[in-house]
Order: C-alpha cells, then structure tokens, then sequence
C-alpha cells in the first residue's frame, strides 16, 4: 500500500485525535518492476522509515515519531539523516482505564515480514496498526532531521521512547493501561512489528509506518553503457 505524500519528518501531536490515514494500492505490476538497484527505468537511491505513534490513554497523552533518511549521491556515497521526538504530559487524555483488566503477549511476538496485534481488554476504543509503501523521486523528499537517534520523555507513569539503533528502529508508549509500539528488525531474522495492547475504556491510539523508496532517473549515458556491456555479456556467451 502507498500512502500519500509524507514530505516532513513526522511530529509528535499528542493532544490531537488521530488523523486517517489515506492510502492507495500498489498492484504488483508496480512492485514487479523493482529489480536490485532499479525501480523500472529509474534507479533505487534513497529510503526513508518513518515511525509515529499517538496515544490519549485515561491519565494523558503521549506520542513518539522517527524519521531516517538514507540517500546516495552521485558518486556512490551515502548521506544518513535522523530524527527522534517524543511527549508526555498528563494533559488531554481521553477515556479511563479499566480495573482489575489486563492485556498481555502480544508485542512479545517476534515475526519475519509484517506482523500487526492489537489487543484491547474494554469498550469504545480505538486502536489501529498502518503499514505502508510509497516510490517516490529522490528530489522530493525533505523534512528537517535533529540528528538524534533517540528521543525519550515522562510524565508520572507514562512514558514515551524511540530509537534508530543496531540496524533497526524500536517506538514505545507506555501507560498503566497497556502499551503501544513498533520495531523493525534487520538480518535474516527481521521484520516488521506493530502491537497495541490496551485495557480500559474511551481510549484512542494508532501506529503508523511508512517506508519510501526513492527513485532517480537513470543518466542517459548510464543507460547506453549498460546497452553495451549487456550486448558484451551476449556476445561472450557465443560459441567459438
């Protein structure tokens, strides 16, 4: 799935209710044509992660984002750029909690791929997991980066944190009521994990990850020098 345009890094809004979210389908065709370092004609020059979580829990709000940026020049460098922020405070908050109830297990999952849980112990909650797939061109990503690979706040007992560390990312919101968070994991072992599990009532929260690919065109002078070493390639494979 794509979602729209994302184009500043994310800021945490605790105190606002959460926004939908629109997204669009990204049909096979569309993921066929990545191939290595290609993405159809263009080249794969950048990605982009980010993380945004927002909670009203019975004793306040908290929310937590992080963005990073890896991008490769033309001379086959990298640039890194990061951002972290977070907030708790015990101001506009929504529901209460629930007495006596419990939710537990599932941000203990370890997944490979995508693994979205929500488990919520009440009534009239809203919780959801959104993860989403967006190509975009290399020149129109921005945002401003505060360079901080993690950023962590509290407030009484809640407690907001995330962090870009050991190759992964990991978002957590955590409250009496339960806890929301997100991590990726890199390797042969990774993945994706989204989780919000939640006891009480009246209570609104969501976890978000976009992840974007970006895109540049291919020089033309790159695309004939690719023509002859294929014709080359073909060539070598000729009988003598």
């Amino acid at each position: 799935m794509a979602a729209s345009a994302h184009a500043e890094a994310a800021q945490p809004s605790p105190a606002a209710k959460p926004q939908p979210v629109r997204v669009e389908v990204v049909d096979e065709d569309t993921l066929s044509r990545i191939s290595g370092k290609f993405y159809g004609a263009d080249m794969l020059v950048g990605l982009r992660i980010e993380l945004l979580s927002n909670w009203r829990t019975a004793e306040g709000s908290l929310s937590a984002a992080g963005t990073l940026q890896i991008q490769r020049d033309a001379n086959g460098n990298f640039t890194v750029q990061v951002d972290t922020r977070s907030d708790a405070q015990g101001t506009g908050g929504a529901g209460n909690g629930l007495a006596n109830g419990t939710a537990t297990g599932g941000d203990k999952i370890s997944v490979n791929g995508i693994g979205q849980v929500v488990q919520i112990a009440g009534d009239g909650n809203k919780f959801g997991n959104l993860t989403s797939i967006s190509f975009s061109p290399k020149d129109a990503s921005g945002g401003s980066f505060n360079g901080q690979t993690s950023s962590s706040s509290t407030h009484g007992n809640l407690v907001a944190n995330v962090s870009f560390e050991n190759g992964g990312a990991r978002l957590g919101l955590s409250a009496p009521s339960g806890l929301l968070s997100q991590s990726v994991v890199s390797g042969a072992d990774g993945g994706v994990m989204q989780a919000a599990r939640v006891a009480g009532q009246d209570q609104i929260g969501s976890n978000t990850m976009q992840l974007q690919l970006q895109t540049a065109t291919m020089p033309a002078l790159t695309q004939q020098q690719l023509g002859i070493y294929e014709a080359m390639a073909g060539l070598r494979q000729l009988p003598r």
